[in-house]
């Protein structure tokens, strides 16, 4: 347990994020999770987000915490213009907010690489302050990046036919962080990241591949530290399993219908799953819920009216009780085509459930294949259909992985380790001080 903080070492630190409450998502949780540890520690926290309704109050106090929203131009129906325009007013209005408030804050740190965080960077170079930022997606691997520009995207055809419904628009998807600096801007994406590579920032790579990301876009080494997501172990823990005496076999998916998520792959390994000879499941009642919302939602559907499998298939829309989800589910699954550190895995673990993830970013660094979960490739349909019938049908191997699972995240991924990680970082940067990187960081987080 760490001592709690004298006076002289409490900070008062900046968090930018590109969506907050009452917006819903993966790192808009995580960002919100480590301001609240900070302020359990008596450090004071300010939040930046945008405003993304001109109804949303620019100022307020959230629960305690102090958020500050960014403006821009609206649309008439009250909506922030976030296009490659409107970005741009965007970053005038934060450096202008950055400005005022130089002398508030000791540190900033952004939770998403963004044109927000070059922004966040100028400040902080002329105010000779540090700045850490967050790489929350490593986009897709070398084969997956090369068979994208040879072929263009697609959702999974899989076993379908004439499937031209499945096509996807680049524009709605990009291939991890660095690239979205590039995509989100009309002129200048190139300059920003040569800025941002070249500044004196510093990278928090959650994982191992994020690391790898980093360095093999150019990025310094001596200034990437990978520290991962946490979890609060006491929220996120295990209810009573479900009775494996009974038949129901309920596996929960917590991810938004988009590409990068890879919910078309799920689908069809679920169809090869329930369309396989049903011996073994003769006595077993299987059913996949899928948790998120997303434009996709209309291709998914119709992959499964035309796979067959409408009976076993419940898709949940958008939810806020997900905590409730998992307790009531047999096991997880996570079928991404890419990652940074997924959120939704590490709070299934926490609740101790069996997990079957693909060999992403991320999930490959939580889960050691058949000790704490089950790894699979990416876009693999039948190893994911295998590895989803292991969870579902033999109850003692579901039972050992979810307690290892658990085991995992309590050793590793507590919030609030995970934050004293973080100031350990923040104090030796306000300090002056080089810490070291990457060795110290990686061998604490036991990667």
């Amino acid at each position: 347990m760490s001592k709690p903080p004298v006076e002289g070492d409490l900070l008062h630190v900046f968090i930018l994020a590109f969506l907050f409450r009452p917006a819903i998502g993966g790192a808009e949780m995580q960002a919100e999770k480590h301001a609240r540890q900070l302020l359990k520690l008596g450090h004071k926290v300010t939040v930046l987000t945008l405003q993304f309704h001109k109804s949303w109050p620019a100022d307020e106090l959230l629960d305690g915490l102090h958020v500050l929203r960014i403006g821009g131009s609206f649309r008439r129906d009250g909506q922030l213009r976030i296009g490659r325009f409107g970005i741009i007013l965007i970053n005038f209005v934060l450096l202008l907010k950055l400005w005022r408030l130089r002398h508030q804050f000791d540190l900033i740190h952004s939770m998403q690489f963004s044109t927000m965080s070059a922004t966040a960077t100028f400040i902080c170079k002329l105010m000779h302050k540090p700045i850490v930022i967050s790489i929350q997606s490593a986009g897709p691997d070398e084969k997956q990046a090369l068979r994208h520009a040879q072929q263009g995207v697609s959702l999974m055809a899989d076993t379908l036919q004439g499937a031209d419904y499945l096509t996807v628009n680049a524009r709605n998807w990009v291939a991890g962080d660095l690239a979205s600096i590039q995509k989100s801007i009309i002129i200048g994406g190139k300059q920003l990241s040569a800025f941002l590579k070249s500044s004196h920032a510093y990278y928090q790579a959650l994982s191992t591949r994020s690391r790898s990301y980093l360095i093999s876009n150019g990025f310094r080494p001596e200034q990437i530290v990978i520290i991962p997501n946490g979890v609060d172990t006491e929220k996120y823990q295990p209810a009573t399993r479900p009775d494996p005496a009974k038949p129901e076999r309920d596996i929960i998916c917590v991810a938004r219908l988009e590409y990068p998520k890879g919910t078309d792959v799920l689908l069809h390994a679920w169809g090869r799953l329930m369309n396989a000879p049903a011996g073994w499941r003769a006595e077993l009642k299987p059913r996949l819920r899928i948790a998120g919302g997303g434009e996709f939602r209309p291709q998914m559907e119709r992959i499964v009216r035309e796979l067959g499998i409408q009976d076993s298939v419940e898709f949940l829309g958008m939810r806020r009780d997900v905590l409730d989800l998992l307790h009531q589910a047999w096991g997880f699954v996570l079928p991404s085509r890419w990652e940074g550190m997924p959120n939704a895995l590490v709070e299934a673990m926490a609740c101790g459930l069996p997990c079957v993830a693909t060999c992403v970013s991320g999930s490959e660094d939580l889960i050691t294949h058949g000790v704490n979960g089950l790894l699979v490739p990416p876009e693999d349909p039948a190893e994911m259909a295998q590895a989803l019938r292991r969870i579902i049908e033999d109850t003692a191997l579901a039972e050992q992985l979810a307690c290892e699972a658990r085991a995992t995240i309590v050793r590793d991924y507590q919030i609030s380790s995970v934050v004293e990680r973080c100031l350990n970082l923040y104090r030796q940067l306000r300090s002056g001080g080089k810490p070291a990187i990457p060795h110290m960081l990686e061998q604490e987080v036991n990667l």
